[in-house]
Formats: structure tokens, sequence, C-alpha cells
């Protein structure tokens, strides 16, 4: 098994391939394999990703993993439901506007909300939201995973195998462009022979190509989103404040690794910065303080 011990000596701007290569004492071969495995599934990509989200991405694959029971889905559910907070559903922010003292930001319901501080907490790659003034932040492709779940029959024949049975929960594979996914694993079990499958791929599976991976299919659905940066060491981070204001952006810590967890520690920073900068401020307006944190010793964070 590769075990990398010194994670903490990785940087943006190192390559997991590179760093691999240049440990000792391991079967470096063996490792970089592990590693290519691991990388392609959870980000998509090779090993000419960076170290330390290589890093990350291996972190996934350890011994004792966690998950929600329900699903995962719960532990933003609960952080909404505990945050006292206003949720508007079915509606995208399009425009942000800094009036001095307040920014406003309009809706595609037609709607304008007026906020003293305005954190933009998903990626802006994508997304056509209009700041006035405008801000400027690197360009970053997103890495584009394609999901395809698939409730079916498995056909042994494409994987050189004679029956079901032989096929493993989970395939993974190595870089090869005549492969036409990343992985397949069971996602439920219905009955002996009869599963719901997760099918990962860098392009969409058509009909075609499920076609030779099943041998019968009983429903089918795709989704595509763009899951995380595309990583090309060494990286360009766009600035977590936007503005010389209260305009603040968690994403800028994808370029570092992509993760719920590093997304939850960039969330706690920024929250730690805007209370940070609130309470040196002149406070022309307490009541901001007063609400973000009752304990004045909340107010004094390291960052």
């Amino acid at each position: 098994m590769c075990q990398v011990h010194k994670a903490e000596s990785l940087e943006p701007h190192d390559i997991l391939k590179d760093f691999l290569s240049g440990l000792r004492d391991i079967d470096v071969m063996w490792c970089q394999l592990c590693a290519q495995v691991i990388t392609r599934i959870n980000y998509g990509q090779s090993m000419t990703i960076s170290g330390l989200a290589g890093a990350v991405s291996m972190a996934g694959f350890g011994a004792e993993l966690w998950s929600v029971g329900g699903g995962n889905w719960q532990i933003a559910a609960g952080l909404i439901n505990n945050s006292n907070v206003e949720l508007h559903l079915h509606e995208e922010i399009e425009s942000i506007a800094n009036l001095g003292d307040y920014y406003e930001l309009t809706s595609s319901n037609g709607n304008s909300y007026n906020c003293q501080i305005t954190v933009v907490a998903t990626p802006l790659d994508e997304l056509n939201i209009a700041f006035a003034p405008s801000i400027s932040i690197p360009e970053r492709k997103l890495q584009h995973t394609h999901a395809t779940f698939v409730r079916g029959i498995l056909n042994p024949v494409y994987f050189g195998l004679n029956a079901i049975s032989e096929i493993p929960e989970l395939v993974a594979t190595i870089e090869d462009p005549r492969l036409i996914f990343t992985s397949i694993a069971v996602l439920k079990k219905h009955d002996e022979k009869d599963n719901t499958y997760k099918i990962f791929s860098r392009q969409p599976m058509t009909d075609a190509d499920l076609d030779l991976l099943f041998s019968v299919r009983k429903e089918t659905a795709r989704i595509d989103w763009g899951a995380y940066p595309h990583y090309n060491a060494p990286e360009v981070f766009a600035p977590f404040m936007l503005d010389s204001g209260h305009l603040y952006y968690i994403n800028a810590f994808e370029n570092a690794a992509s993760s719920m967890e590093t997304t939850a520690v960039a969330a706690e920073n920024i929250a730690r910065l805007i209370l940070s900068r609130l309470s040196g401020q002149v406070r022309s307006s307490p009541s901001i303080l007063e609400e973000a944190a009752s304990d004045k010793d909340a107010l004094h964070l390291d960052l």
C-alpha cells in the first residue's frame, strides 16, 4: 500500500507525479499506479495534477472513511437549518453591485437584496454574474465530470470475463485513450444480478457506449457538472477578497484542493476574516458585530 507521510511539504506548485518519484523506501511504480487510479476517480484527472490536490485525493481512499446515514446532503441541510438564514431556492444571483455602504444583489426572479457583506460560495468560472465595478480573477477551467447512473446488468464479455459474478464492485482504470469511462461502481444492490451502477467519465456516455457495457438497461440518468478545477501546477489563485470592501470568494481555495472538507476550512477562514476585519473597523454599525458574535473573544481569531 502506498502511504505518503510528508503531505505537509506539498504545495500547489508541486506536481503529484514528480513528488511521488522523489519518495524513498517505497515501490514508486506501484505507488504511482495507485495514485493514478485514485486521482482519476476523485478528480477525473491524471498524475499531472498538483501534489497537494493529489494528496487530498488519496486521503479519500484510506481505511477509515465516513458518511452520513441517509446521504451526505444532510450535512449541508443541517448547516442551513441551524444557521437561522432565509433561504431562497430556485433563484440565481445575476448581478452584484458595490454601492458603497452595501451591496445590491439582483436575482433571476427580479428581486433585489441589500447586503452589508457578500460571500460568493460558488465557482465563478462558468457563471455570468455581473459585478459593478468589475472584478478581475485569473482564468480557471473546470474539470467536468459526467456521472451516469444505470440500473441494469453489466456485460461480462466487455470486461473479458465469463460471468457477472466475476466483475468487482469497483472497476477503476488507468490513463488509456481507448477507455470510455473512468470508473464503474455499484451504487445500490437490488438483488443478486440487478444493481444500480455509478459511472464516471470525462465525456458523455452515449447509448451506444452503455450498450457495450450493459447487457440489460432498465433505467438511465445522466448528470454533467463542473465538479472541480482542472489542475495545472503551478496554480494561480484568485483573491479571497474580491474588492476593498466586504465581497469575499470562498472558492478561490479550490485551486489548492477541492473537497467538502477543504471547502469547509475555506469557509471558516472567510468567516474569521470577516469578523477580524469588522472588529478592526470604526464601529459605525455596531449591530453587525453584535449579530455576528456575542462572545467578544470570538472576534480575535488567528487567521
